[in-house]
């Protein structure tokens, strides 16, 4: 897949969402998937951000 085929393929999924009244989805997923991709990349020296909400709390 070459660039302007996946331009086009962007292109059409932001018209789709916009003319269904759902950019918010769009872009909270969007958003999302960012910081997954930030979280999944981060090095052993950036610590433990907290993107994401931790399954267990742990109660003092």
């Amino acid at each position: 897949m070459n660039l302007d085929k996946l331009f086009a393929w962007a292109v059409r999924v932001v018209l789709v969402f916009a003319a269904s009244g759902r950019l918010d989805i769009l872009q909270n997923w969007i958003w999302w998937a960012q910081a997954k991709v930030v979280y999944e990349s981060r090095t052993s020296t950036w610590g433990s951000p907290r993107f994401f909400a931790s399954k267990v709390e742990v109660q003092k």
